[in-house]
């Protein structure tokens, strides 16, 4: 017992000085990155240890990170499973039993002013390379290394470093020496306690088994008290039972004799019974061969029952049927027959109101060409004297009244414009004939057109390969060079502005119609939810003359064209960002 003891209390002292040993290992890391002047310092505000390989370094150092600082900086630790993920740090530390190549290691923190600290290596393999001497740590310097990082070492620091090899073996020497004794004494100590651990469990055994002996002993006697007690209640009960038998058995006799008697007598009986039961069944033979026969014939009647009964009942079914279907005939005959006299009277509406539609149409044309004719020719007179009084007059009138002329001169241009705009606005949708139209010729007709615009602002208009489609050619014409137009002159300020034309097959409406879906987009100045409502309104303008010249009627010049190619328009915008306005033509 006290050999064992003594054996825990050395294992407990190894371990002890082990736990020393680690801490010392962390604070002469520590202190060797202390007193070590790096190049340039890495741009963390933390001075980082990389630890290389799985070792119980990393939590020392990082216990003692908690209250000590490095170059007045707080450290910081980390580990490294692999050479190749060492970056961005100021120390690497690894163990020669972690069986990494000190040359890969070198060339990869070359050049990085990374300290590279290592034990247990050859000689002058490391910057600084230690080794663990009893219950102390020596180390020596290669400054050529260092120096080739960019790192120097304090005074002190190479003053106490090991300088010669021969100093070195001997201190590798001197730890191995100490490490197998202390080996063997651990290995000793490890075999005393393995021999006083068998022989207690050979005392646990054999105590073991005299308790499980002591307990079946008491058992046993356990039992033997039971069988004693129940063998003394048993011989007095059969002493009293005796007595009691022998009544019990002449009852029993007379009993039995009774009953002899009385299975004599109805056993008699049961003979009589029994020949009575046979005539019985002489007689239910018979009666039952007669129903057998009575039930063939009635199963004869009622299949020809329900024979009868199906026809019967498909008879009157056909008869149903037929009044149905002479009911739906007649009532489907009544109801065409009414809707036919209520379609022709929509129909003779439908006429009429197309002829007065038409004769409409052409007297607002008429009124239209008219009142525009009547409505130029005043403003031709305003233009013509105008330009008379700015010949007849010119130096004669001073700057006010020259503007003011300019002014109505400009306003009355306006005003032929918008008649212009306003008769052919009247005229749009009135085209029936539709012709095949490539998109393509048309876009580069219209590119071709206004070219001076699109020079003059630098624009660029872009587009894929369009389809051919089926409609008028001058009013798709005029779709596209709106569009274009108002992407072109709404622009940001300082921006190009940028056109892009693609297109899309779709289905639209409850008859899954197929349409041609374009897309203009442009890189503009956008518009405002606020002013959706107004962008397709005639003489609608969202700016004043004087940001964006223009007559407010070409978004609805589009609206009208589309909507009568039996089309959609509609657009989708963000301010600043620019607005794709989208439009459908049926395929």
């Amino acid at each position: 017992m006290l050999l064992c003891l003594m054996a825990m209390q050395a294992y407990a002292q190894n371990t002890d000085n082990e736990q020393v040993k680690r801490l010392k290992r962390a604070i002469f890391i520590f202190n060797v990155a202390e007193q070590t002047l790096y190049g340039d310092t890495h741009a963390d505000p933390n001075f980082v240890i990389g630890v290389l390989g799985k070792d119980r370094t990393i939590i020392d150092l990082k216990s003692l990170a908690q209250k000590r600082q490095i170059k007045n900086k707080p450290v910081k630790v980390v580990s490294f499973g692999s050479v190749k993920d060492i970056e961005n740090v100021d120390v690497v530390y690894t163990n020669y039993d972690k069986n990494f190549d000190i040359s890969y290691v070198l060339n990869k923190i070359s050049s990085s002013n990374t300290l590279l600290i290592t034990e247990n290596y050859p000689y002058n393999s490391s910057m600084i390379n230690i080794v663990n001497v009893g219950d102390d740590f020596q180390y020596e310097i290669n400054e050529k290394l260092m120096r080739g990082s960019n790192i120097t070492a304090y005074y002190n620091l190479r003053k106490n470093a090991i300088s010669t090899i021969e100093k070195w073996k001997q201190l590798f020497q001197n730890s191995e020496d100490t490490l197998a004794k202390t080996k063997d004494k651990l290995s000793e100590v490890e075999g005393n306690i393995k021999l006083k651990d068998e022989e207690i469990k050979g005392q646990k055994q054999t105590i073991g088994d005299k308790e499980n002996l002591l307990k079946n002993k008491n058992k046993s006697l356990a039992n033997q008290e039971n069988e004693i007690k129940e063998l003394i209640s048993l011989s007095e009960l059969q002493k009293k039972k005796y007595s009691d038998k022998l009544i019990i058995e002449s009852e029993l006799e007379q009993r039995i004799l009774k009953q002899v008697n009385s299975l004599k007598n109805k056993q008699e009986k049961i003979a009589q019974s029994n020949s009575e039961i046979e005539k019985q069944n002489v007689i239910l033979v018979q009666q039952r061969e007669d129903i057998l026969d009575k039930e063939l014939k009635a199963k004869e009647i009622n299949e020809k029952l329900n024979t009868q009964r199906t026809i019967n009942y498909l008879l009157l079914a056909l008869v149903l049927f037929a009044v149905i279907l002479v009911w739906v005939i007649l009532r489907n005959y009544y109801g065409t027959k009414r809707l036919n006299t209520v379609l022709k009277e929509k129909n003779n509406t439908i006429y009429s109101q197309s002829f007065t539609l038409a004769s409409k149409n052409k007297e607002l044309e008429e009124f239209a060409y008219i009142t525009s004719h009547d409505l130029k020719e005043p403003l031709a007179t305003i233009s013509g004297l105008i330009a008379l009084l700015k010949d007849d007059y010119k130096g004669k009138l001073d700057d006010d009244a020259m503007m003011s002329m300019e002014f109505i001169d400009k306003s009355s241009e306006r005003m032929r414009t918008q008649i212009d705009d306003l008769l052919e606005y009247s005229k749009l949708g009135k085209s029936k004939e539709k012709t095949e139209i490539d998109c393509n010729d048309l876009l580069g007709e219209i590119t071709l057109d206004i070219a001076n615009a699109i020079t003059r602002f630098n624009a660029k208009v872009t587009y894929g390969d369009l389809p051919t489609v089926l409609g008028s050619k001058v009013e798709l014409r005029g779709v596209f060079q709106n569009l274009i137009n108002n992407a072109i002159k709404f622009k940001k300020a300082d921006v190009d502005p940028e056109v892009v034309i693609s297109f899309k097959t779709v289905i639209y409406g409850p008859q899954n119609k197929n349409f041609w879906q374009f897309e203009v987009a442009d890189n503009g100045i956008g518009i405002s939810q606020k002013h959706k409502s107004k962008v397709f309104s005639i003489f609608q303008r969202l700016h004043s003359r004087e940001e964006y010249e223009g007559t407010g009627i070409g978004l609805s010049f589009c609206k009208k064209i589309v909507e009568s190619l039996g089309g959609q328009i509609w657009f989708e915008s963000e301010v600043h960002k620019g607005t794709t306005f989208f439009f459908t033509i049926p395929k």
